[in-house]
């Protein structure tokens, strides 16, 4: 009974990392498509508070929008970063690029 149980365990593990090992490689894959649009997305946001703030202060809506879509993508871009970080194997180190 000891052993089945060891070899119960030994297969749980094992999927575990299985598991883990392809939700890391579907987030690498993702993250090369979605960074280059979250990038995008900030510096549309950017550039539209920084537009409406400096020329248009009428326009308070687009101007807190474009602030609020800014802070979104970096957050989902840092939040993207921690995943991959989180479930990347013991042997691989993860570099972003700058």
């Amino acid at each position: 009974m000891r052993r089945e149980d060891s070899l119960l365990g030994m297969s749980a593990r094992a999927t575990v990392k299985v598991l883990r090992s392809a939700a890391f490689v579907l987030l690498v894959l993702v993250s090369r498509l979605l960074l280059p649009v979250l990038r995008l997305g900030a510096a549309g946001g950017v550039l539209l508070f920084g537009f409406c703030a400096l020329f248009r202060r009428d326009l308070g809506t687009p101007m807190w929008a474009g602030a609020a879509l800014a802070f979104a993508a970096v957050a989902l871009e840092l939040a993207l970063g921690a995943a991959i970080r989180a479930l990347a194997p013991s042997d691989v180190v993860v570099i972003t690029e700058v």
